[in-house]
């Protein structure tokens, strides 16, 4: 007898109990390899953003979860691979931000939470495309992916509106960027998301026909090499149309941000009235430099500059230094507490006071302002306010720009943790609307964008300071196709997302048939 007989005799022969064990063995060794798969996948994703920022990454960081996913995990954990890797990058990106707030414990373990979420809702996926051989594979999750972040920056403050958006990663490459004035940040997501769907069916097709015993249903390679080709000319068409939209326009307007530094290294908060003070002498100085609009952090007066007398300081400000001020202004009224913007002219009026549209409902905020957004004459053109958490969502700062905005103003306290990731969001609200963009932080990171993305200023401090920023942007025109159309390939995803549900039932339901 053979080797090769006697190994296989010896096989045969093997117990029921010695064959439950080795499967068993095989089984864990599967979900280890498939988790650290999907943790890979995180950890590539999570470092593309700012921060690390290793931005390439971005382009393949969930082929390693994918692969885990429809070919190592076993079927019924098959949910963790991308779940894994969605939840990790996740609490890279927004993790420190969220420890660094006062928020509830069970927010600054929000990761965890949308691993699970992710992992139940795509749990069922990989019996669905092998139900239907893989022909929607390509289009059919990142769809889907795209119609969340679409709904959740139309739901509460909660689900965090555009945070843990891939294209993000994109964000210092404007030459790359202009299409998003058509499409929207969810174009570039789509775009992102479909290169790595293609080559992760790529390195799939080639496993799946290697052991097809975990991969009954398998990926043919003719169709994965169709994917990257189709998806190659996809990404070189969008490149060269970025290249053709991207312009140059000479800056014609000084805007300062005046950036308190009201949280000092040791935790502690500066008094109210040094801010005032430190606020009013900086402006004066900005007003020295040329500065026709003058930018103040959110919530920096304790008081409602529109009915206090103290708001005759600013008004009066205004009009020495012939500026436009938008001063952000915190009170408590009935138990809330009100965050607002109240700009005054360069005569001493007041044009009105605009109140957070996403107030942070889960570190205090409230707003019966909802919506309501005002924009305001001025020689150099027309402007608004933003607050804050507002320049996270796609409709505030796409409403400004629809009442006629070409520059917005935003005011902003931000913590530690996202110094280095909140102004690098305001480099897609500028492209979406055309417009240039001012952020003034209370002490870390305040920055002056223009209409095509490209950061003209910034002072990004980490450990907080006190800086006043002042530098020339273009006036930009407010006008874009997303502008006119709005979240439309968002809408056009979410239908897709429904047709997928829809067809997965019914092949579902065909199969059973089949079976039975």
């Amino acid at each position: 007898m053979t080797l090769a007989e006697d190994a296989a005799t010896g096989e045969a022969a093997q117990s029921p109990a010695a064959q439950s064990q080795q499967d068993q063995s095989r089984t864990a060794v599967r979900l280890l390899v498939g988790l650290l798969l999907a943790g890979l996948s995180g950890v590539l994703a999570g470092v593309s953003f700012e921060g690390p920022h290793i931005w390439p990454f971005i382009w393949f960081a969930f082929v390693p979860a994918l692969v885990a996913q429809y070919h190592v995990l076993p079927r019924r954990w098959s949910g963790l691979g991308l779940g894994i890797a969605i939840g990790i990058m996740f609490q890279i990106y927004l993790g420190p931000g969220l420890s660094d707030g006062d928020v509830g414990w069970y927010l600054k373990i929000y990761g965890f939470w949308i691993a699970i979420i992710v992992a139940l809702l795509v749990g069922r996926s990989r019996s669905f495309h092998e139900r239907t051989s893989y022909r929607w594979w390509l289009v059919s999750a990142p769809l889907a992916w795209v119609a969340i972040d679409f709904l959740r920056t139309t739901a509460t403050e909660v689900a965090a509106g555009t945070w843990g958006m891939v294209a993000y990663a994109m964000y210092d490459r404007p030459a790359f960027l202009q299409p998003v004035a058509i499409f929207g940040i969810h174009g570039l997501n789509l775009l992102i998301l479909l290169v790595n769907w293609a080559l992760a069916g790529l390195i799939l097709a080639r496993l799946q026909h290697r052991q097809p015993a975990w991969s009954p249903v398998a990926i043919p390679w003719a169709r994965a090499v169709k994917w990257v080709s189709a998806v190659a000319v996809v990404v070189v068409a969008w490149t060269v149309t970025s290249v053709v939209m991207l312009n140059h326009p000479a800056p014609t307007l000084r805007v300062a941000a005046i950036q308190p530094g009201s949280w000092t290294a040791s935790g502690g908060d500066i008094s109210s009235a040094l801010e005032l003070r430190h606020d009013i002498a900086q402006t004066k100085v900005a007003a020295a430099q040329g500065a026709k609009l003058v930018v103040w952090r959110e919530a920096g007066l304790d008081f409602d500059p529109t009915t206090s007398a103290r708001g005759k300081v600013i008004a009066d400000l205004a009009r020495q230094t012939h500026t436009y001020i938008a001063a952000g202004w915190h009170a408590t009224e009935d138990g809330k507490r009100l965050n607002e913007v109240a700009t005054f002219a360069p005569n001493g009026k007041l044009l009105g006071t605009y109140g957070k549209t996403h107030p942070g409902t889960f570190a205090g905020d409230y707003s019966d302002w909802r919506g309501h957004y005002l924009v305001y004459q001025a020689p150099f053109g027309r402007f608004g306010s933003i607050i804050c958490f507002d320049l996270d969502f796609l409709n505030s700062a796409r409403s400004v720009a629809k009442l006629g905005a070409q520059v917005i103003a935003v005011s902003s306290n931000d913590v530690q943790g996202i110094a280095d990731k909140h102004y690098t969001h305001l480099v897609f609200r500028s492209i979406e609307t055309r417009t240039s963009t001012v952020k003034a932080d209370s002490t870390y990171d305040s920055a002056a964008i223009d209409p095509y993305g490209r950061i003209l200023a910034r002072h990004i401090t980490p450990d907080g300071s006190a800086y006043t920023l002042v530098t020339d942007v273009p006036v930009g025109s407010g006008k874009s196709p997303y502008v006119s159309l709005g979240d439309w390939l968002g809408w056009v995803a979410l239908a897709a997302t429904v047709g997928f549900g829809v067809l997965s039932l019914v092949t579902r339901f065909r199969r059973r048939d089949e079976d039975a």
